[in-house]
């Protein structure tokens, strides 16, 4: 099974610069990424502006490069007021995105009283996103909710039980390798099952835990290639497979660094890789207890 696989557009930051959005579609094309991924950053004013200026080139993605855009990333802070920086610019985004029909939502709750995970923020996350999905099915664009480390929505079971909840077609999940195994790394077949019905995009890197004190940005566990770390993405893939997905994968390259040519090149030839293995045994994929 030969999933299509875009490149989240993370691996063309660092500390350098960033790379221009032609050129990181010109690379994706040479080294047979299927799509590419737009990142609408909070963070760096210089990142943001970037990305938010790189929006109006999506639609014409396919004519010039060949590829399709597997993706647009926003954030939601659901205890903040419509007029907050970057929930007012959800509407307008749908209204007028074109050459892309899935964005992607990070939730954040800015309300201290209520921690991550807490079933407690999903009426105030329900209104927004109800607000939302009719401009959403207006456009046909699909809202995937995006597992993050430390944000509100954390882990993967907090997107199913949002959209099992709504219960509306254009409401979706993705499953984000690196936050689920950031937040703790268990249980991933169980946790792929419970998403399965809803599970829309996904994305991976290799990985490894860190002692106390953590990595950059305060996280527990590190960003690498694909096929680097101790993380077993054979394993998560076979998982994938046996709960029946055969959507889109992504190849998260946040905060990696370096030439983002070769850190590319060396993720997809290892999914390949794996994929081929798994269409030959897919029986090497089934962990036991450890």
């Amino acid at each position: 099974m030969a999933h299509s696989v875009y490149a989240m557009d993370t691996s063309f930051y660092n500390p350098l610069g960033s790379y221009d959005f032609d050129a990181r579609c010109e690379m994706l094309r040479d080294l047979g990424y299927d799509a590419t991924y737009l990142t609408l950053w909070n963070g760096p004013a210089a990142w943001r502006d970037h990305a938010w200026g790189d929006l109006a080139r999506l639609a014409t993605v396919q004519e010039r490069h060949g590829l399709g855009v597997a993706a647009v990333y926003a954030w939601l802070d659901i205890a903040a007021p419509d007029d907050h920086p970057e929930n007012a610019k959800l509407l307008p985004l749908l209204e007028t995105l074109e050459g892309c029909t899935t964005v992607e939502l990070t939730v954040t709750c800015g309300d201290p009283a209520i921690g991550r995970s807490d079933p407690a923020g999903d009426p105030a996350a329900t209104r927004w996103l109800r607000r939302l999905l009719p401009v959403a099915e207006r456009h046909g664009i699909t809202l995937a909710l995006y597992p993050h480390i430390n944000h509100w929505l954390e882990r993967i079971e907090d997107a199913a039980r949002l959209c099992a909840a709504i219960d509306h077609p254009l409401l979706r999940a993705v499953f984000c390798g690196f936050h689920w195994y950031a937040v703790d790394g268990k249980d991933h077949g169980a946790r792929l099952e419970v998403a399965a019905p809803y599970l829309h995009l996904a994305n991976l890197c290799g990985s490894r835990r860190l002692g106390t004190g953590g990595g950059g940005a305060g996280l527990p566990a590190t960003l690498e290639p694909l096929d680097e770390g101790e993380l077993d993405n054979f394993a998560v893939l076979g998982a994938m497979r046996a709960i029946g997905y055969a959507g889109p994968i992504g190849m998260q390259g946040y905060s990696v660094g370096g030439d983002a040519y070769a850190k590319l090149r060396r993720p997809l030839e290892a999914l390949r890789d794996m994929q081929r293995r798994l269409d030959a045994h897919p029986n090497w994929a089934r962990l036991g207890t450890p």
